[in-house]
């Protein structure tokens, strides 16, 4: 992936420094302190099942050279390795309501989506996560403020890992100061640990719309997008509640119906609302401290009719309504102590998160004794977590961060079926577990030290990291655990797990400005719950007889991988910002369903077929990415404000069957793609427009080695697409942001979605070809009024 330079943006209007007038003052701290309260009653008063995650906050100084000092987000960036930093402006000027917006124009990343209907009928849909280098799903960390998101679910009866019967959009961009993308294994810090790499969201603070003579700030914005019909209101309020105390609250509601396309297929009808809400109340304490209050809650809601499903056997199609719901509650603590042995700075967090996904599908299913079908699935993950990270200036030349991590998660994946025969009114339930319920353990410790120095004259800093994970699996409920075949309950068992993952980088100033790195990163992932445990099979009806079944692995061995990275970054000259770097990473034990041979010892009723995942690859990526901004005002007065960015990548992929000895091309690895952007900022941000040309290649997933597929896929074809934005602030106190996307209304796939479809030899294929068609031209648009 390709760092974004820094983007020269419309700031947030806000009104004058005038003082407020009393009474208007009192209502807005009444109503922050209402939206505040109100979250907190279920969100406390719930018993949440248990779980812990991990902060992942930098210290807020922390040196790259000896005598730079810098905050957390410019630390970050500096930081070897490619990272790539996406502003709230960002986010407003290109329009994003989700996941895949937010990494439109990066070269090396993409967000897979299971569109509704593309599965079974009981899966759900939405997006997946993250595809980083040809790395995805939970290969890629998420986290909220440091707290991590739930795994990706692959589906139950699916042959393999990288379909997923569940999406993991748990939020809602509109709350996000910051996006933070580490590319390639991650480096030892306090995010979470990402094999392929790591996406941070980071949640808006009051002190983002307050400070010196800014007690309050009241906003509200209007969005509307064709590409789903959607509408978006979003309340925003933020005050000084007294002379300590600082209190935030966002609101947001979305409504629309299903994503366009470009396509001749009908798409699935999908009407949906989603509501999110963040309340953070910060108090500064004597002796430089701070206690920071969070509730963060998301909410979404879909109706779903899978049109698609008509057939033989559901003549009617299928109906779904899904509800994917996340609660987050956690308390920080932040202190500076001058002169303490230990640390400079501390800061701590507990929190508690509960998040879920349910789907209630429903159709008339006429194979055998015809039947309205009612099934309903669930996939829920609750947390309860401390983290605590430590920064300690040694010395001009020796800064270290050290930490704690302590994470106890409760994961399970029900499933219930009623059938109702039609002819009798007779009900047959069906009650069956995915996965097993797991409850899990973790902790880890971290250290890492940054060491400046002189190199040939030159400014240098050495980073050597080392991370020790733990984790402990005790599986529960096996009574409940594939009834019908015995010996899958007595292969599961309570396991536990210690690894080390060491990184080490080397910055060096070539020139004023301008680095060059080199980094080394070894990554370790464990098999997920799913995994070593996630079942499916034909027993849960009949509960006796012959047929087949996919089944976890409690043997699985952890994957790896070892990452090379060097690259240059920085100022060219005035005016001129690049990033330029190459990358290998190698990838041992890499997980996969294997289709098994019959064992009439263990499985004698097992004969239909069995599905285990096992270690079955090793796979190899490499590529290189460059970034450009080139600043015209610098080289030419007339050109103030004219800006002219470049983000591009390739990446390669080779994958290697251990069991086979096959070895050919990674079919996850996304073409070669190009984002070319003119943009112009007026000179007091009165308005300013960008338009960005954006090309991606054409590639064929190749036969994946891995799993075992051979069949022809879809060739997905090059593309070039323009996006035109603009943003006007029309009175300090109203800002207007308008997009068109898809300028020249071009038919086009993204490959990270459309690669597995099958190639169009039938009619039904090529109806499933045309649906993941992305949308045609189409425009966003927003109002924002603040006070």
């Amino acid at each position: 992936m390709t760092t974004v330079l820094p983007q020269r943006t419309a700031a947030p209007v806000v009104s004058s420094a005038h003082q407020p007038a009393r009474r208007h003052n009192l209502v807005l701290r009444a109503t922050l302190l209402g939206l505040f309260a109100a979250p907190m009653l279920p969100a406390v008063a719930q018993n949440a099942a248990i779980n812990a995650g991990t902060a992942a906050q930098e210290p807020a100084k922390l040196p790259v050279f000896p005598e730079i000092v810098v905050n957390a987000k410019q630390d970050y960036e500096r930081r070897a390795g490619t990272k790539t930093v996406i502003s709230n402006d960002d986010l407003e000027r290109r329009g994003v309501t989700d996941m895949g917006g937010i990494v439109r124009y990066l070269p090396l990343i993409s967000a897979p989506a299971a569109a509704s209907g593309s599965g079974s009928v009981w899966d759900g849909s939405g997006n997946t996560g993250y595809n980083i280098r040809g790395l995805e799903g939970n290969r890629v960390s998420l986290d909220v403020d440091g707290i991590s998101l739930p795994d990706a679910a692959p589906k139950p009866d699916g042959n393999t890992l990288n379909a997923f019967g569940t999406g993991r959009d748990y939020f809602d961009p509109e709350t996000f100061r910051e996006v933070r993308i580490d590319s390639g294994t991650t480096a030892v810090s306090g995010a979470s640990p990402g094999l392929g790499g790591g996406v941070a969201f980071v949640t808006k603070s009051p002190e983002d719309y307050l400070g010196e003579g800014q007690d309050h700030y009241v906003a509200y914005k209007y969005g509307r997008a064709t590409a789903d019909r959607s509408n978006a209101h979003t309340l925003t309020g933020a005050a000084k509640l007294g002379a300590s105390l600082q209190g935030l609250a966002v609101y947001v509601h979305r409504d629309g119906e299903q994503l366009d396309s470009r396509g001749s297929a009908t798409v699935n009808p999908d009407d949906w609302h989603s509501n999110a809400l963040l309340s953070k109340l910060v108090w500064t304490l004597p002796g430089e401290q701070k206690l920071d209050l969070t509730v963060d809650m998301f909410e979404r809601k879909n109706k779903r009719d899978l049109r698609n499903k008509v057939s033989t056997y559901y003549p009617t199609g299928v109906q779904q309504d899904s509800t994917t719901k996340r609660t987050r509650v956690s308390l920080g603590h932040d202190v500076v102590l001058k002169d303490f042995a230990l640390f400079d700075r501390l800061t701590s967090k507990v929190y508690l998160q509960n998040a879920k996904t349910d789907d209630k599908t429903q159709g008339l299913y006429t194979f055998g004794s015809p039947a309205q079908r009612t099934i309903d699935t669930s996939f829920k993950n609750d947390s309860i977590g401390l983290t605590s990270e430590a920064f300690k200036q040694l010395n001009a030349d020796n800064a270290l961060l050290y930490g704690v991590q302590l994470e106890q998660l409760k994961t399970r994946r029900p499933w219930r079926e009623d059938r109702v025969i039609v002819a009798t009114g007779q009900h047959q339930i069906t009650n069956k577990n995915r996965m097993a319920d797991m409850d899990t353990t973790k902790l880890a410790l971290y250290v890492r030290d940054d060491l400046s120095f002189n190199l040939a004259g030159k400014k240098a800093v050495l980073t050597p990291g080392l991370r020790a994970d733990y984790r402990k699996n005790e599986p529960k409920n096996l009574q409940n655990y594939v009834i019908a075949v015995p010996n899958a309950a007595r292969e599961v068992r309570k396991e536990s797990d210690t690894y080390f993952t060491p990184s080490l980088s080397l910055s060096v100033e070539v020139l004023p400005q301008m680095n060059a790195y080199a980094t080394f990163t070894r990554g370790t992932r464990l098999p997920t719950a799913a995994e070593r445990t996630g079942t499916y099979d034909s027993f849960s009806y009949t509960g006796r007889g012959r047929g087949y079944a996919v089944l976890g692995n409690a043997n699985l061995r952890k994957e790896t991988s070892q990452a090379y990275e060097l690259g240059l970054k920085g100022d060219i000259v005035k005016g001129l910002s690049m990033h330029a770097s190459v990358y290998q990473t190698e990838y041992k034990n890499m997980i996969e369903y294997v289709m098994q041979e019959d064992d009439p010892v263990n499985y004698p009723t097992i004969v239909q077929g069995l599905f285990r995942p096992e270690n079955i690859g090793d796979a190899r990526t490499w590529g290189g990415e460059l970034t450009l901004r080139a600043e015209l005002g610098a080289w030419a007065p007339a050109m103030q404000g004219y800006r002219v960015d470049l983000a591009t990548g390739v990446a390669k992929g080779r994958s290697f069957n251990t069991r086979t000895g096959e070895s050919g091309g990674l079919a996850s690895v996304a073409p070669a793609k190009t984002a070319l952007t003119f943009g112009y900022d007026h000179t007091n941000m009165l308005f300013g427009l960008e338009l960005t040309a954006l090309h991606a290649g054409e590639k064929q997933a190749p036969n994946d080695l891995l799993m075992g597929t051979t069949a022809p896929r879809f060739k997905v074809p090059s593309y070039t697409i323009f996006d035109l934005s603009t943003y006007w602030n029309v009175h300090k106190n109203a800002k207007i942001v308008v997009g068109v996307y898809n300028l020249t209304d071009r038919k086009y796939w993204d490959y990270a979605a459309s690669r597995s479809l099958s190639a169009g030899t039938t009619a039904a294929s090529r109806a499933e070809i045309e649906r993941y068609a992305k949308p045609g031209r189409n425009v966003a648009a927003s109002l924002s009024l603040n006070f």
